[in-house]
């Protein structure tokens, strides 16, 4: 209960627990007719997935301000790579929100412009701002197996482990610490990679059904809620 509040409390949090509900929604909805349910109780959780994005840009509305103003921010960063990726994402993210926010004026009946084009609009900034996001995760864990080279096999090496019996266990307890030391990455590289099917499938560049972007969709939202209950696990800058 106290994890809920804390989560509650925080518009973003908020924004993440509808963005998983709404997600989920869409499996949920899709599965169903795939099983030829009932037509109404289809209809039902459609309707909750409409409803739960649209509340979701109403509380994200004015957002965009916020973060082209904190790309302000990410421009001192010394490193020139972080720097570059970082203020290129949160500029990319708070224009996604622009045209989405121009996307639900025109539904809500308030601006009379092409929805669809907007839409289009927001999801390739959205898709840009995570390719982004994603080189910075690359970044870090290329970063990270440069720190820590000498615990890893060099190819001469490599042949004579290849020669001998492969150890399961020994490699996923490595791989396992390796995560734990690293959970910032890891998480963040999770989200991203989830995230980045969507826009895509969106703009017609993959084929994903409703369900695996449903899927995708919920665990980009997990892990972004864990970053909200754990602010530990959350990569900075």
């Amino acid at each position: 209960m106290d994890i809920i509040i804390k989560v509650n409390n925080q518009s973003n949090g908020r924004d993440k627990l509808a963005r998983l509900f709404q997600y989920t929604s869409r499996l949920i909805w899709h599965q169903l007719e795939t099983r030829n349910a009932n037509k109404y109780s289809i209809d039902r959780i459609r309707n909750l997935e409409l409803a739960l994005s649209s509340f979701r840009k109403i509380l994200r509305l004015g957002r965009c301000i916020d973060i082209c103003y904190t790309a302000l921010d990410s421009m001192h960063i010394e490193d020139p790579f972080l720097r570059i990726s970082l203020t290129v994402s949160k500029l990319a993210h708070g224009l996604y929100l622009y045209a989405d926010h121009v996307v639900w004026l025109t539904k809500s009946g308030f601006l009379k412009t092409d929805s669809d084009n907007w839409n289009k609009t927001a999801n390739r900034f959205w898709l840009l701002s995570i390719i982004a996001n994603l080189a910075r995760d690359f970044y870090e864990i290329l970063h990270v197996l440069e720190l820590n080279r000498s615990s890893f096999l060099k190819p001469s090496e490599l042949l004579g482990v290849m020669s001998r019996q492969f150890d399961l266990t020994s490699s996923l307890r490595h791989v396992h610490a390796f995560v734990s030391c690293h959970k910032d990455i890891f998480i963040d590289t999770v989200k991203n990679s989830c995230d980045l099917f969507i826009p895509l499938t969106a703009l017609g560049f993959t084929k994903l059904s409703p369900s695996a972007v449903g899927t995708l969709g919920a665990i980009s939202s997990i892990a972004a809620l864990v970053t909200i209950i754990k602010p530990i696990t959350k990569l900075v800058p």
